[in-house]
């Protein structure tokens, strides 16, 4: 069962499970919060008292951390006809079903991005719409990636680079290893355009200096003054930089 709660203000996805368990809990996913209650009620308990102590135990998580809930508050459900943004661009989303085996996604004429899923009914709509804008956008921003990592290289850096990739990734915002490879999350022309730039100075930084030591945060900051600012708005507004 799916329920929307209340948590000062904002409506929160809570999926209830019921199973053999002698007490409720509760646990953060992905998408929803996950409330776990016993199959058969002990004496005096209800699903309203579950929920209630739920809502209670989210409010004081909220209080000690205010942006924990923040990733429920962007979930995205994709619609025909709706603006799909990302970074300085908006595409008109044109989705349709067809008799295709799987899912298809094309940029055509005048920013419109077209998206063919399969006519069955056995798979997540959402999931699937969202696995294909990743992978148009992957294709889309990597020149720009690139265009962004030859310029700081070329005037700050001049170090020799073996690729750059852009990935889907949540765990971080980019890496450099220690083959000169640079991978940046496609997640960030969800953000500013300075944010990136921010990202991507900080990972060629690491090209000089493959730590965070004293030395490696100097030469951020003597390209990237401001670069804590940049920081901050990476930690604060993570959710809202997804898909």
């Amino acid at each position: 069962m799916t329920y929307y709660i209340d948590i000062d203000g904002t409506k929160i996805p809570l999926r209830i499970i019921e199973e053999r368990r002698n007490g409720a809990r509760v646990a953060l996913g992905g998408t929803h919060v996950i409330l776990r209650i016993p199959k058969i009620p002990f004496f005096g308990s209800s699903l309203d008292k579950h929920v209630e102590w739920a809502k209670n135990w989210l409010r004081q998580l909220k209080a000690s951390k205010p942006h924990v809930l923040d990733k429920y508050l962007n979930l995205k459900n994709y619609q025909d006809g709706e603006i799909f943004e990302m970074g300085k661009q908006r595409f008109l989303l044109e989705i349709s079903k067809t008799n295709r085996e799987s899912g298809y996604i094309k940029l055509q004429n005048e920013g419109v991005l077209k998206i063919e899923l399969p006519d069955q009914a056995q798979y997540d709509e959402q999931k699937l719409i969202k696995s294909l804008l990743i992978k148009f956008a992957q294709k889309y921003f990597l020149p720009e990636i690139i265009r962004k990592v030859k310029y700081y290289n070329d005037t700050y850096f001049h170090k020799p680079i073996n690729s750059v990739r852009l990935k889907y990734n949540k765990s971080n915002w980019g890496s450099c290893s220690t083959g000169k490879n640079l991978n940046f999350s496609v997640r960030l022309f969800f953000a500013p355009d300075d944010v990136i730039d921010y990202v991507v100075i900080h990972e060629l930084a690491h090209l000089v200096e493959m730590n965070h030591s004293d030395k490696f945060w100097k030469i951020v900051s003597n390209i990237m003054p401001d670069f804590e600012v940049k920081e901050k708005m990476l930690k604060v507004h993570s959710a809202r930089y997804d898909f």
